[in-house]
Protein backbone atom coordinates (compact mmCIF):
# COMPACT_ATOMS: atom_id res chain seq x y z
CA UNK A 1 0.00 0.00 0.00
CA UNK A 2 2.61 2.31 0.96
CA UNK A 3 4.61 1.42 -2.27
CA UNK A 4 1.47 2.34 -3.97
CA UNK A 5 0.85 5.88 -2.25
CA UNK A 6 4.68 6.95 -3.25
CA UNK A 7 4.20 5.33 -6.59
CA UNK A 8 0.85 7.60 -6.36
CA UNK A 9 2.68 10.73 -5.44
CA UNK A 10 5.52 10.59 -7.76
CA UNK A 11 3.31 10.41 -10.57
CA UNK A 12 1.60 13.41 -9.28
CA UNK A 13 4.94 15.60 -8.47
CA UNK A 14 5.95 14.63 -12.27
CA UNK A 15 2.87 15.91 -13.72
CA UNK A 16 2.86 19.04 -11.74
CA UNK A 17 6.44 19.79 -12.79
CA UNK A 18 6.02 18.68 -16.42
CA UNK A 19 2.68 21.10 -15.98
CA UNK A 20 5.01 23.84 -14.44
CA UNK A 21 7.37 23.68 -17.38
CA UNK A 22 4.81 23.52 -20.11
CA UNK A 23 3.51 26.62 -18.20
CA UNK A 24 6.58 28.29 -18.38
CA UNK A 25 7.82 27.32 -22.18
CA UNK A 26 4.27 28.85 -23.13
CA UNK A 27 5.13 32.10 -21.45
CA UNK A 28 8.49 31.96 -23.04
CA UNK A 29 6.53 31.48 -26.31
CA UNK A 30 4.11 34.44 -25.27
CA UNK A 31 7.48 36.59 -24.91
CA UNK A 32 8.92 35.83 -28.21
CA UNK A 33 5.61 36.15 -29.53
CA UNK A 34 5.62 39.66 -28.31
CA UNK A 35 9.06 40.64 -29.58
CA UNK A 36 8.04 39.18 -33.08
CA UNK A 37 4.90 41.70 -32.97
CA UNK A 38 7.27 44.75 -32.54
CA UNK A 39 10.05 43.67 -34.67
CA UNK A 40 6.81 43.33 -37.55
CA UNK A 41 5.75 46.88 -36.86
CA UNK A 42 9.71 48.17 -36.86
CA UNK A 43 10.03 46.66 -40.31
CA UNK A 44 6.74 48.52 -41.33
CA UNK A 45 8.08 51.66 -39.73
CA UNK A 46 11.43 50.90 -41.69
CA UNK A 47 10.03 50.52 -45.08
CA UNK A 48 7.73 53.76 -44.84
CA UNK A 49 11.02 55.39 -43.97
CA UNK A 50 13.16 54.25 -46.85
CA UNK A 51 10.59 54.77 -49.40
CA UNK A 52 9.70 58.48 -48.56
CA UNK A 53 13.32 58.82 -48.81
CA UNK A 54 13.58 57.25 -52.23
CA UNK A 55 10.82 59.40 -53.26
CA UNK A 56 12.74 62.82 -52.18
CA UNK A 57 15.80 61.50 -54.19
CA UNK A 58 13.90 60.85 -57.21
CA UNK A 59 12.50 64.10 -57.53
CA UNK A 60 15.68 65.74 -56.50
CA UNK A 61 17.29 63.75 -59.60
CA UNK A 62 14.86 63.89 -62.19
CA UNK A 63 14.19 67.55 -61.77
CA UNK A 64 18.06 68.10 -62.28
CA UNK A 65 18.10 65.42 -65.36
CA UNK A 66 15.01 67.73 -66.70
CA UNK A 67 17.34 70.34 -66.65
CA UNK A 68 20.41 68.99 -68.07
CA UNK A 69 19.11 67.45 -70.61
CA UNK A 70 17.36 70.84 -72.00
CA UNK A 71 20.87 72.35 -72.13
CA UNK A 72 24.13 72.44 -74.02
CA UNK A 73 27.16 74.70 -74.59
CA UNK A 74 27.77 77.50 -76.46
CA UNK A 75 30.74 79.26 -76.61
CA UNK A 76 30.60 80.96 -73.62
CA UNK A 77 30.40 77.96 -71.51
CA UNK A 78 33.28 76.18 -73.72
CA UNK A 79 32.67 72.58 -72.40
CA UNK A 80 30.81 73.02 -69.22
CA UNK A 81 27.61 71.80 -69.83
CA UNK A 82 28.94 68.43 -71.12
CA UNK A 83 31.64 67.53 -68.28
CA UNK A 84 28.12 68.05 -65.55
CA UNK A 85 26.77 65.79 -68.15
CA UNK A 86 29.45 63.41 -67.82
CA UNK A 87 29.40 63.59 -63.77
CA UNK A 88 25.68 63.28 -63.69
CA UNK A 89 26.33 59.96 -65.96
CA UNK A 90 29.11 58.67 -63.63
CA UNK A 91 27.06 59.45 -60.85
CA UNK A 92 24.04 57.01 -61.77
CA UNK A 93 26.57 54.59 -62.70
CA UNK A 94 27.72 54.40 -59.18
CA UNK A 95 24.11 54.69 -57.77
CA UNK A 96 23.20 51.86 -60.26
CA UNK A 97 26.02 49.31 -58.85
CA UNK A 98 25.37 50.12 -55.50
CA UNK A 99 21.86 48.97 -55.63
CA UNK A 100 23.23 46.09 -57.74
CA UNK A 101 25.67 45.23 -54.89
CA UNK A 102 23.09 45.51 -52.08
CA UNK A 103 20.53 42.91 -54.38
CA UNK A 104 23.65 40.91 -54.77
CA UNK A 105 24.24 41.08 -50.76
CA UNK A 106 20.08 40.40 -49.81
CA UNK A 107 20.82 37.21 -52.09
CA UNK A 108 23.51 35.89 -49.68
CA UNK A 109 22.33 37.09 -46.44
CA UNK A 110 18.85 35.64 -47.31
CA UNK A 111 19.43 32.58 -49.42
CA UNK A 112 18.22 30.00 -47.22
CA UNK A 113 15.40 29.37 -44.61
CA UNK A 114 13.68 31.98 -46.22
CA UNK A 115 10.11 30.98 -46.08
CA UNK A 116 9.46 32.83 -42.58
CA UNK A 117 10.30 36.08 -44.09
CA UNK A 118 9.79 35.34 -48.24
CA UNK A 119 7.05 38.16 -48.90
CA UNK A 120 9.17 40.86 -47.48
CA UNK A 121 12.48 39.41 -49.30
CA UNK A 122 10.85 39.40 -52.64
CA UNK A 123 9.27 42.83 -51.76
CA UNK A 124 12.72 44.44 -50.85
CA UNK A 125 14.95 42.64 -54.27
CA UNK A 126 11.92 44.06 -56.27
CA UNK A 127 13.06 47.39 -54.78
CA UNK A 128 16.66 47.23 -56.10
CA UNK A 129 15.66 46.15 -59.03
CA UNK A 130 13.08 48.88 -59.44
CA UNK A 131 16.14 51.15 -58.71
CA UNK A 132 18.55 49.77 -60.84
CA UNK A 133 16.29 49.81 -63.35
CA UNK A 134 15.49 53.71 -63.18
CA UNK A 135 18.89 54.48 -62.87
CA UNK A 136 19.36 52.74 -66.49
CA UNK A 137 16.98 54.62 -67.92
CA UNK A 138 18.11 58.02 -66.42
CA UNK A 139 21.85 56.77 -67.78
CA UNK A 140 19.85 56.55 -71.00
CA UNK A 141 18.21 59.46 -70.79
CA UNK A 142 21.23 62.16 -70.45
CA UNK A 143 23.70 60.02 -72.75
CA UNK A 144 21.39 60.35 -75.42
CA UNK A 145 21.27 64.38 -74.90
CA UNK A 146 25.02 64.21 -75.96
CA UNK A 147 23.70 63.24 -79.59
CA UNK A 148 22.88 67.39 -80.06
CA UNK A 149 26.16 67.77 -80.30
CA UNK A 150 27.23 66.49 -83.44
CA UNK A 151 23.46 66.83 -84.53
CA UNK A 152 23.43 70.75 -83.91
CA UNK A 153 27.47 71.21 -84.67
CA UNK A 154 28.44 68.54 -87.65
CA UNK A 155 29.01 70.51 -90.61
CA UNK A 156 28.15 73.69 -89.39
CA UNK A 157 31.39 74.78 -87.30
CA UNK A 158 30.52 78.23 -85.66
CA UNK A 159 33.30 77.80 -82.92
CA UNK A 160 35.60 75.36 -84.51
CA UNK A 161 37.41 74.49 -81.69
CA UNK A 162 35.11 74.25 -78.72
CA UNK A 163 32.76 72.58 -81.23
CA UNK A 164 34.59 69.59 -82.44
CA UNK A 165 36.28 69.11 -78.95
CA UNK A 166 32.64 68.61 -77.60
CA UNK A 167 31.46 66.30 -79.99
CA UNK A 168 34.35 64.28 -79.83
CA UNK A 169 34.12 64.35 -75.54
CA UNK A 170 30.31 63.53 -75.80
CA UNK A 171 31.21 60.48 -78.77
CA UNK A 172 33.83 58.96 -76.27
CA UNK A 173 31.16 59.15 -73.25
CA UNK A 174 28.39 57.59 -75.55
CA UNK A 175 30.57 55.10 -76.47
CA UNK A 176 32.19 54.29 -72.81
CA UNK A 177 28.21 54.18 -71.46
CA UNK A 178 27.63 51.77 -74.47
CA UNK A 179 30.45 49.59 -73.23
CA UNK A 180 29.54 49.21 -69.95
CA UNK A 181 25.39 48.32 -71.17
CA UNK A 182 27.04 45.92 -73.48
CA UNK A 183 29.26 44.33 -70.52
CA UNK A 184 26.16 44.07 -68.46
CA UNK A 185 23.67 42.62 -70.91
CA UNK A 186 26.72 39.86 -71.45
CA UNK A 187 26.82 38.93 -67.87
CA UNK A 188 22.85 39.20 -67.95
CA UNK A 189 22.57 36.64 -70.91
CA UNK A 190 25.14 34.53 -68.82
CA UNK A 191 22.76 34.48 -65.62
CA UNK A 192 19.68 33.81 -67.88
CA UNK A 193 21.33 30.57 -69.38
CA UNK A 194 22.36 29.37 -65.97
CA UNK A 195 19.17 29.87 -64.71
CA UNK A 196 17.50 28.23 -67.71
CA UNK A 197 19.61 25.17 -67.07
CA UNK A 198 19.15 24.90 -63.55
CA UNK A 199 15.51 25.13 -63.46
CA UNK A 200 14.85 21.67 -63.97
CA UNK A 201 16.90 21.00 -60.87
CA UNK A 202 14.13 22.66 -58.58
CA UNK A 203 10.84 20.76 -60.48
CA UNK A 204 11.10 19.02 -57.05
CA UNK A 205 10.33 22.30 -55.22
CA UNK A 206 7.25 24.76 -56.20
CA UNK A 207 8.26 27.26 -54.10
CA UNK A 208 12.13 27.44 -55.89
CA UNK A 209 10.76 27.04 -58.67
CA UNK A 210 8.51 29.97 -58.53
CA UNK A 211 11.28 32.31 -57.07
CA UNK A 212 13.68 31.21 -59.80
CA UNK A 213 11.17 31.93 -62.90
CA UNK A 214 10.65 35.69 -60.71
CA UNK A 215 14.15 35.92 -61.04
CA UNK A 216 14.18 35.21 -64.77
CA UNK A 217 11.44 37.40 -65.58
CA UNK A 218 13.69 40.26 -63.37
CA UNK A 219 17.11 39.00 -66.00
CA UNK A 220 14.92 39.40 -69.25
CA UNK A 221 12.94 42.88 -68.72
CA UNK A 222 16.52 44.11 -67.44
CA UNK A 223 17.98 42.75 -71.06
CA UNK A 224 15.30 43.98 -72.42
CA UNK A 225 15.34 47.41 -71.14
CA UNK A 226 19.12 47.73 -72.02
CA UNK A 227 18.98 46.27 -75.47
CA UNK A 228 16.44 49.71 -76.31
CA UNK A 229 19.01 51.75 -74.19
CA UNK A 230 21.91 50.80 -76.43
CA UNK A 231 19.74 51.57 -79.57
CA UNK A 232 17.71 54.87 -78.35
CA UNK A 233 21.95 56.35 -77.35
CA UNK A 234 23.00 54.68 -80.95
CA UNK A 235 19.82 57.11 -82.88
CA UNK A 236 20.34 59.39 -80.88
CA UNK A 237 18.40 62.86 -80.30
CA UNK A 238 18.93 66.99 -81.34
CA UNK A 239 17.12 68.21 -78.29
CA UNK A 240 18.52 71.43 -76.19
CA UNK A 241 19.27 74.77 -76.75
CA UNK A 242 23.00 76.39 -76.80
CA UNK A 243 23.01 78.48 -73.05
CA UNK A 244 24.51 81.49 -71.86
CA UNK A 245 27.91 81.73 -69.08
CA UNK A 246 25.27 82.67 -66.49
CA UNK A 247 23.04 80.00 -67.45
CA UNK A 248 25.41 77.54 -67.28
CA UNK A 249 26.90 78.77 -63.96
CA UNK A 250 23.53 77.98 -62.31
CA UNK A 251 23.06 74.87 -64.17
CA UNK A 252 26.32 74.07 -62.23
CA UNK A 253 25.71 75.13 -59.24
CA UNK A 254 22.33 72.56 -59.64
CA UNK A 255 24.51 69.82 -60.30
CA UNK A 256 26.73 70.14 -57.49
CA UNK A 257 23.80 70.67 -54.68
CA UNK A 258 21.65 67.88 -56.04
CA UNK A 259 24.66 65.57 -56.26
CA UNK A 260 25.58 66.03 -52.71
CA UNK A 261 22.07 66.00 -51.27
CA UNK A 262 21.02 63.07 -53.64
CA UNK A 263 24.61 60.90 -52.18
CA UNK A 264 23.67 62.27 -48.62
CA UNK A 265 19.70 60.76 -49.10
CA UNK A 266 21.36 57.58 -50.70
CA UNK A 267 23.46 56.92 -47.35
CA UNK A 268 20.19 57.24 -46.10
CA UNK A 269 18.17 55.21 -47.96
CA UNK A 270 21.13 52.56 -47.62
CA UNK A 271 21.54 53.15 -43.82
CA UNK A 272 17.60 51.59 -44.18
CA UNK A 273 17.79 49.14 -46.26
CA UNK A 274 20.62 47.39 -44.00
CA UNK A 275 18.06 48.05 -41.04
CA UNK A 276 15.21 46.41 -42.30
CA UNK A 277 17.59 43.48 -43.20
CA UNK A 278 19.31 43.21 -39.62
CA UNK A 279 15.52 43.35 -38.34
CA UNK A 280 14.35 40.73 -40.44
CA UNK A 281 16.81 38.26 -39.54
CA UNK A 282 15.94 39.32 -36.39
CA UNK A 283 12.36 38.11 -36.64
CA UNK A 284 13.27 34.78 -39.04
CA UNK A 285 15.57 34.08 -35.64
CA UNK A 286 12.90 34.76 -33.03
CA UNK A 287 9.61 32.27 -35.31
CA UNK A 288 12.30 29.68 -35.60
CA UNK A 289 12.84 29.53 -31.91
CA UNK A 290 9.02 29.27 -31.73
CA UNK A 291 8.00 26.97 -34.26
CA UNK A 292 10.43 24.84 -32.10
CA UNK A 293 9.28 25.56 -29.12
CA UNK A 294 5.99 25.02 -29.87
CA UNK A 295 6.85 21.67 -31.50
CA UNK A 296 8.17 20.57 -27.87
CA UNK A 297 4.88 21.37 -26.05
CA UNK A 298 2.72 19.44 -28.55
CA UNK A 299 4.61 15.76 -27.99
Amino acid sequence: MKKLLTLILLTMVAFITAQEKQTDVQKVIQALDDKIVKYEQLEGDIWIRMNETDVALEKKLNYLIKHLVKARDSSQTRTQVIRNKKKIISDLQKAQKAYKDNRKNIDIVFRTNTKLIGHDIFSLKKLMDDKINERIKQITTVTDSLAAYREYYDGNWNNQYNDRRNVEIADREKNRVIKNFEKELKELNEKAQKIDDGFNDYSDSKERAVNTYSEMQTVNERINLLEHSIEDILNGGNDGRKISKVAALRLDKLVRQTSAEVNAQMKNFFYAVNQYQRVLNQRKELTAQVNKLREVISK
